[in-house]
């Protein structure tokens, strides 16, 4: 990519209008512009296994810290682990990243990630320089940066399978927001450097691109309901700028003027727009998208092209809000050029209802209702007649959640049951043969206890699982208890809990596992945190497996973890 002197002079303004404020110089010669933060943690892990292999060493030990030095925002992280196992050290000058700002000046400098839509610059990481600018009604961005670094060919695996070129891009993005309605206008370009790289193999795809993107969003209020907005973006790309220059002249170029045309540059566009409607108790929006096959934009990692989305989304509360239920329902179709042989279809249907009838019930529910068809065409062989002319593939899933929690007792006392349950069902067919769906149910109910005085909780909880596959049935099931107690001014808590579960597959039972914990968290209070606060943990876990048939024997393991830790 070659930049032209007015590109040179875009670059040097953004750089040198970036690097001349301060690190947010509001807070200078305040207590708060020089911050010192980190912590340090140790953990001791001993562990013990009878009846069964040992999955782990008897004893283990991990200290990790971090310190974290903050002048006027700029942060200067780092971190340290170490342990009878390995050791790590971490600091952040091998990417440096600076985003000073003042009032509505911001700007960034080094490594950092801008977006200016989903269909231009979409949140690539660049090194640079770049601002955004908001006084008053306006906004105001721009960048220019390295969008990627050369890498050359590796001639020693013969691969250019990591081969990239390095990779420029500048780009502004202007708007104007008043009263609900706005207009920006927005201009990205990226290109590659066919020089960054010293050698080239003749058989490689991998080839220098240049792009082009210009892009217009707008929103506004068409009265007091009504609100409509939209986006479009025009992309040129030139997938190899070495190409010949075009001399075609029925090709048109879409952005003279911006745009060198070559033998392999072609124009995409990606679109989408939102109707609007808003009341107090009903709204409702209908929204459409289309994007261009092989859209692309440099300015992003990854792009979802060949669609077309169609979705109306209406909501809407009744009893003054104390029920709520919104819809939304979309057709999604790709293939719109019609020269791929698959043709996709695919519909989403969901609905959900969330009911609060007072402070101490609520419950809601919700469905959805996946499908997708795609039409397969074979390609015509005219040596060959093929009596399968088509090939329709259909899947489909569905899905459906449910639940409730009541609240009840008095404020030394309460208490609450909870309800859950959900189900879903995938499957897939085609026209001459349907699969057996697979069926997943699952449910949970569970009551909570809280007691105020003695600073005491409870749960016991039933929690069951049940999946139907094709030849494979499984259910997993078993009950769960907890008690916790805070002590010493609530600056200790305590907990111990047991869970027991059984996994039957096909009716034969293959676990029984039956698993305990205690644990212990104490942070005591300090009278001056600056400087800093410790804290200490405690856990034991015993995890055992009971036999399932005269073949098995009884296994467990135990485990232990000491956590001291300091914060400032």
């Amino acid at each position: 990519m070659r930049f032209d002197f007015q590109k040179i002079v875009f670059c040097f303004f953004v750089l040198i209008v970036s690097v001349a404020p301060a690190q947010n110089i509001e807070k200078i010669g305040q207590k708060d512009m020089f911050k010192v933060g980190g912590g340090l943690n140790f953990s001791s892990i001993g562990y013990s296994a009878y009846g069964m292999p040992s999955r782990r060493v008897p004893y283990a030990w991990y200290l990790s810290g971090s310190l974290s030095v903050s002048v006027i925002d700029w942060s200067i992280p780092f971190s340290y682990s170490y342990s009878n196992q390995q050791s790590t050290f971490t600091q952040p000058f091998n990417k440096v990243s600076l985003a000073p700002q003042y009032k509505w000046f911001k700007s960034y400098i080094g490594f950092n990630s801008m977006t200016f839509s989903s269909y231009t610059l979409a949140g690539y990481i660049f090194a640079g320089g770049g601002i955004e600018l908001t006084p008053g009604n306006w906004r105001i961005s721009a960048m220019c940066g390295r969008l990627n670094a050369p890498v050359p060919y590796n001639a020693v695996a013969g691969s250019d399978a990591n081969m990239a070129y390095k990779r420029l891009g500048y780009g502004t993005k202007i708007g104007y927001e008043k009263n609900g309605s706005a207009l920006h206008l927005i201009l990205f370009r990226a290109g590659d450097d066919p020089s960054s790289i010293p050698f080239i193999p003749l058989n490689t795809q991998v080839t220098p691109k240049e792009n082009m993107v210009i892009g217009v969003i707008g929103k506004t209020k068409l009265n007091t309901h009504f609100s409509l907005e939209g986006e479009y973006a025009l992309s040129g790309l030139t997938r190899n700028v070495l190409s010949d220059i075009e001399t075609n002249p029925n090709r048109k170029n879409y952005l003279p003027g911006l745009f060198t045309m070559h033998s392999t540059s072609q124009f995409f566009s990606a679109y989408k727009t939102a109707l609007g409607y808003n009341a107090r108790q009903f709204n409702i929006q209908l929204k459409y998208e289309r994007v261009d096959p092989d859209y692309q934009t440099l300015g992003a990692y990854y792009f979802n092209n060949d669609m077309e989305n169609i979705t109306v989304s209406p909501s809407f509360k009744l009893l003054n809000g104390k029920i709520n239920c919104s819809l939304n329902s979309g057709f999604q179709r790709n293939n719109l050029d019609k020269t791929k042989l698959n043709d996709t279809h695919r519909f989403v249907n969901a609905a959900n209802i969330a009911i609060t009838l007072n402070n101490k019930l609520s419950m809601y529910a919700s469905c959805s209702n996946f499908s997708s068809y795609t039409k397969t065409r074979p390609q015509n062989d005219p040596f060959f007649y093929n009596t399968l002319d088509t090939l329709n593939f259909y899947q489909v899933t569905k899905s459906a959640n449910v639940g409730t929690n009541y609240s009840f007792g008095e404020s030394k006392l309460k208490q609450a049951i909870l309800f859950a349950a959900s189900y879903q069902v995938s499957g897939q067919a085609t026209t001459t043969q349907a699969a057996i769906p697979t069926v997943v149910y699952s449910g949970n109910v569970g009551y909570t206890i809280n007691w105020q005085p003695a600073k005491t909780t409870a749960n016991i909880a039933l929690n069951v699982n049940r999946s139907e596959m094709t030849a494979l049935n499984t259910i997993y099931y078993g009950p769960n208890f907890t008690l916790g107690k805070n002590l010493i001014n609530n600056t200790m808590r305590i907990s111990a809990g047991s869970t027991f579960n059984r996994a039957l597959s096909n009716g034969k039972i293959n676990n029984n596992i039956f698993n305990s914990r205690i644990t212990l968290n104490y942070s005591p209070k300090v009278k001056n945190t600056i400087y800093g606060k410790p804290a200490l943990g405690f856990t034991c876990n015993y995890l055992m497996r009971l036999p399932t048939d005269q073949n098995n024997t009884k296994s467990g393991e135990l485990t232990l973890t000491i956590n001291p830790s300091y914060a400032f």
